[in-house]
């Protein structure tokens, strides 16, 4: 007989109902800030499924189950539901091959800095007939690798393999602690069929996320405050370097006082988040890095491209990040002249005060006349842009610009943006428009193919507002994102898609040209293995998903179908627009 497990620990420790120890698990994720686990089935991990339907008939705490279809989809779809809430989401698959069929969205949960749990069943191995969850299967001899965990040990900050000793819950919380306490990131939880199925008395005590603490960030020495403002004020071409820091909603209000009071151009580079509003006159009119001379980088891991684009020698750099010297990254040439280990929020909000009592009348006037200068700018940057549209929307074929172009006409100011157009990226950049904190993303890694999978974990999340994914066609397939579009539907979720179909990899084609210029593939003109010219029929791949398809080819057709598509999503259908436009190489002739 299994030995019943016995209450244990502090006294100030929370009690939860718990029938085995998968009850525990469940309980510590909801308690722990988990809404939603992405559930993809698995002959191990049963238990997950019957400690929901037993919480929901008991009432226990309990986050939902979400049925997925494919590991990679599900992983994707945690890291768009926490980018919108702020709030870990949890995965759970099948073993070593349901943890190898996440996929390359391992490398964006940790490059981006998701705060997510991933877990998988791994095989039994108790003898069978020994205990509860035993072998019972010959499949389960093959599902034992040496160390599962080092599947993904370099993209975790954390991972472990919950055993008989371990306190379930507590060991659930502490992995939720590490992941959401600064720098985030992904962890990861091996759960063996026989721990997760382990007998318990009817309750389970713990501590959670919360009662263990998250680590909260630094505020920067007052001395250093002071010293980073001084640089700003005397400087003749200062400007703010921005990527990531919008991950945290309150930063961008204290970013725009800070711009403000010194009349700060925001530049982003590589940006994954809506930083700073881009409608503001000082967004986006700043000079490149080595023009400037003093730079504020705020969580921006490469601002500048050393040697060419760097700053001069005398340049003064102030860097800050939770991590200013970016520890996850093996070769960083950049220099700082102050790296600050704190918050975006603590560093502007230091700064602000530091240079409210420095400004000098001459300081005060500099500064007047320097935004006078780029709000003049940021106007005819706008009208440069609109003029641009306007000529894209005459142009036969199709031109992507215009497409995003119509694209920013029917976004709300809540809508969320989720941006994996690659290539068209700087079109969808220059006209979505968005100013609301948490309302544009990036993947924040390199690889392709989150869009279709994080697209539906964030309207699960964010049911009331529009969710839209901007997608090159190339990098759309590398997603499976037919498991995201029937997510969509089945669960009520739907978001529209907008594919730039171009039947090309700007990897296989410019970027051949740029490394080659003279060389034997562009003396033949031979673009093999960049081009996958004629594409699939992405629309009919939305049908194939109970959803709505529509292909356009030409400029007047765009806003009409756009529009078509959001109605379909209002009334819960997902959509997919996919925009012909020419090839990487027919572009480039153009």
């Amino acid at each position: 007989m299994a030995e019943v497990r016995q209450p244990e620990g502090e006294a100030w420790w929370t009690e939860a109902g718990a029938e085995e120890s998968s009850d525990a698990i469940m309980a510590s994720m909801k308690l722990g800030g988990v809404d939603n686990l992405f559930f993809v089935s698995g002959s191990e991990i049963a238990f997950y499924q019957e400690s929901a339907a037993r919480a929901r008939e008991l009432e226990r705490p309990s986050p939902r189950l979400v049925t997925m279809t494919h590991e990679g989809a599900a992983l994707n779809a945690a890291l768009g539901n926490a980018m919108v809430t702020g709030q870990p989401a949890a995965t759970a698959v099948h073993v070593d091959v349901g943890t190898l069929n996440y996929g390359g969205a391992i490398h964006t949960a940790w490059r981006g800095g998701y705060p997510v749990l991933i877990t998988a069943g791994a095989g039994p191995r108790a003898y069978p007939g020994s205990m509860t969850g035993g072998r019972d299967g010959g499949i389960q001899w093959v599902q034992e690798p040496r160390d599962q965990g080092e599947i993904v040990r370099q993209y975790t900050k954390h991972d472990h393999r919950l055993e008989h000793m371990d306190n379930p819950g507590l060991m659930v919380s502490r992995l939720l602690q590490v992941a959401m306490s600064d720098p985030q990131g992904p962890v990861y939880l091996t759960v063996p069929r026989e721990v997760a199925m382990q007998p318990m008395d009817g309750t389970t005590r713990f501590p959670t996320r919360d009662q263990l603490g998250i680590a909260r960030t630094s505020w920067p020495d007052p001395k250093d405050a002071k010293t980073a403002a001084e640089w700003l004020i005397k400087a003749n071409n200062p400007c703010i370097y921005v990527a990531k820091s919008g991950r945290h909603p309150e930063s961008v209000d204290a970013l725009v006082r800070l711009a403000e009071l010194l009349a700060l151009p925001v530049m982003e580079t590589q940006t994954d988040k809506m930083n700073f509003p881009t409608t503001h006159p000082l967004y986006g009119t700043g000079p490149a890095a080595k023009d400037a001379d003093a730079l504020l980088v705020i969580e921006s891991p490469a601002a500048f491209v050393p040697g060419r684009g760097a700053p001069s020698a005398d340049a003064k750099i102030i860097w800050v990040d939770v991590d200013p010297v970016q520890s996850r990254y093996k070769t960083m040439e950049h220099r700082a002249d102050m790296w600050l280990p704190v918050s975006t929020t603590g560093a502007a909000l230091a700064i602000y005060e530091a240079a409210t009592g420095l400004l000098t009348k001459s300081d005060i006037s500099r500064i007047a006349d320097r935004r006078a200068r780029l709000e003049m700018l940021k106007q005819e940057k706008g009208k440069a842009a609109e003029d641009a549209a306007a000529v894209a929307s005459k142009r036969k074929p199709l031109h992507p610009r215009w497409v995003a172009y119509q694209l920013g006409q029917i976004m709300e100011p809540d809508t969320i943006l989720l941006d994996d157009a690659l290539s068209n990226t700087p079109f969808v950049q220059a006209y979505h428009n968005r100013d609301l904190p948490r309302t544009y993303f990036k993947s924040g890694g390199s690889t392709g193919g989150w869009g279709s999978g994080a697209a539906f974990g964030a309207k699960v999340a964010k049911p009331n507002s529009d969710v839209i994914l901007t997608s090159g066609d190339g990098y759309y397939m590398f997603g499976t994102p037919l498991a995201g579009l029937w997510a969509a539907g089945h669960h009520g979720a739907p978001y529209l898609t907008v594919v730039f179909v171009n039947g090309s990899y700007s990897t296989g084609t410019r970027g051949l040209k740029g490394t080659y210029p003279d060389g034997a593939a562009m003396r033949a003109e031979n673009y093999d293995g960049g081009l996958f010219d004629p594409p699939p029929d992405f629309a009919k791949l939305a049908e194939a998903a109970n959803g709505y398809g529509e292909t356009v080819y030409e400029a007047e057709d765009v806003g009409p179908a756009l529009r078509r598509g959001l109605e379909q999503v209002r009334n819960g259908t997902p959509a997919l627009i996919a925009a012909k436009i020419p090839t990487a190489v027919q572009e480039m002739g153009l």
